[in-house]
């Protein structure tokens, strides 16, 4: 499935305003790349051929302006009310009909699982997994559907105004001033115990993690939207803690599909 000559346009914009940014998913990716192991470095091998992971990192992105692939638009985030319990959220993913970040991951691991499936298909669903995942680590892609994620929740963020979505995909990062080569190596020093812990995490538990920092986002946002650097100091641990387990998780499934 060949599609990158069409997505000249679409790259342009993607890099800037969606899902962790460029930087966040390039860190992503080359965090879950160093803790692959060795059947699984060569599988992704396999797949990429001279690629890396942080190569196609931002390719989901990209599609959204193809309309061949107007099917994966929805599978960035998860739209659900705030205020359930862990349960309810359970039960309101396991019963939507809908397409999202949830049935984007758990598609795209049976696709690489799948001895039947074709070399270009499981390509494509590596490719869009490597995405996925760290989408679904970004808290506010996990967050209310009246609002659009966070999209229509305007705030100000050092002087500028933004939104809250913007704000957690990229403003965060940017303020950082930071390689986002570097990005990769500051955020990645997981101990043992925490790899091996979060790995055994369930992709719902993923899910309910981001589910949980959405709701103190909102009610700070609710409370005083005039964030400043204050605000940047105490909620960027957060986002370290959210890319590296998004990395390390990654390599987990990959190392699991391919063990």
């Amino acid at each position: 499935m060949k599609k990158y000559a069409s997505l000249v346009v679409g790259l342009a914009l993607s890099l800037v305003l969606i899902s962790w940014g460029y930087e966040g998913h390039y860190a992503v990716a080359n965090i879950a790349q160093n803790h692959l192991t060795p059947n699984a470095q060569a599988a992704v091998k396999n797949l990429l051929g001279r690629k890396t992971m942080a190569d196609v990192a931002s390719y989901a992105d990209d599609l959204r302006s193809d309309p061949a692939y107007a099917g994966t638009k929805d599978l960035h985030y998860l739209n659900i009310p705030l205020g359930f319990t862990f349960d309810e959220f359970v039960a309101y993913i396991k019963n939507s009909h809908t397409g999202n970040v949830y049935t984007g991951i758990l598609s795209c691991i049976n696709e690489l699982k799948d001895p039947n499936t074709g070399k270009s298909k499981k390509e494509f669903a590596l490719e869009l997994l490597i995405h996925f995942v760290g989408d679904a680590h970004q808290p506010m892609h996990v967050s209310r559907i009246e609002d659009k994620g966070g999209n229509a929740t305007g705030v100000t963020f050092m002087n500028g105004g933004t939104n809250l979505h913007s704000l957690w995909d990229s403003g965060l990062l940017e303020h950082q001033k930071i390689n986002y080569k570097d990005l990769a190596a500051k955020f990645d020093d997981a101990t043992p115990a925490q790899i091996a812990k979060w790995q055994s995490d369930t992709v719902v538990l993923w899910l309910w993690e981001s589910y949980q920092i959405t709701t103190i986002l909102y009610k700070e946002a609710a409370e005083n939207p005039t964030f400043d650097e204050k605000y940047y100091q105490d909620h960027i641990r957060i986002v370290k803690s959210r890319i590296e387990k998004a990395g390390i998780r990654l390599a987990g499934v990959l190392n699991e599909i391919y063990k």
